[in-house]
């Protein structure tokens, strides 16, 4: 008796474990500044992720953001591999440090590379700065970037 009393708390404690697992969460932090919206990120997008640099204001979820994007670019590398560069303008009167990554894609959306590591970044006042990366393989044809200021 003490031994199915046991296990039914047991069961209770694991189930109640289970029920804040499984929370529904937010929507994904961040701004996508490219077509300044707050819809969820699509591929061949760059999106600030970080509320300092960018937040919403208003009813319409207009945009306030400290940069903005100048240019994507997706180029063949000089091994044939995919480049992107991305021009970041910082709107600001102080200089910004950012950290930002990439991610691939292949053309169907299936993920090729792992997410890179945080590359830092300098964005001087009222000035462009770039970010160049390259992919690692050859299916790769989309791409998500993600900026922060840096930690």
């Amino acid at each position: 008796m003490k031994t199915n009393a046991l296990r039914a708390a047991a069961a209770l404690v694991a189930l109640g474990a289970l029920a804040g697992c499984a929370t529904t969460q937010g929507p994904e932090g961040g701004v996508r500044i490219d077509q300044q919206n707050n819809v969820r990120p699509a591929l061949n997008s760059v999106r600030v992720i970080d509320g300092s640099l960018a937040r919403y204001i208003g009813r319409n979820a207009k945009v306030d953001s400290a940069l903005d994007v100048e240019g994507t670019y997706v180029t063949p590398g000089p091994t044939g591999l995919s480049k992107l560069t991305v021009q970041l303008r910082n709107k600001t009167n102080y200089a910004i440090p950012l950290e930002v990554r990439a991610s691939w894609f292949d053309a169907n959306g299936a993920p090729t590379d792992a997410a890179a590591s945080w590359t830092k970044l300098f964005a001087q006042p009222q000035a462009m700065v770039t970010f160049e990366t390259s992919s690692i393989k050859p299916a790769s044809a989309q791409y998500y970037v993600e900026v922060r200021g840096a930690q």
